[in-house]
């Protein structure tokens, strides 16, 4: 009897388990920073875009590094 308890509360523990890692990884929201570094690496592939015209696709304007 003693065993039966022990399996059904690991089953029980395991799919409880099971259950709250399911949900966390389908209501997870990914980072902003992880949004614009893969489109970033993704537009930078393609030759028909110029390094400004990646920054303005991804960023939403063009960066100006020479101005400090």
């Amino acid at each position: 009897m003693n065993k039966l308890i022990t399996i059904t509360l690991a089953a029980a523990t395991f799919t409880l388990g099971m259950c709250v890692a399911f949900y966390v990884v389908l209501n997870f929201e990914p980072c902003k920073v992880y949004d614009i570094q893969s489109r970033y690496l993704n537009y930078s592939d393609k030759e028909c875009y110029t390094t400004s015209d990646v920054e303005l696709i991804i960023f939403g304007k063009v960066l100006d590094y020479d101005k400090k």
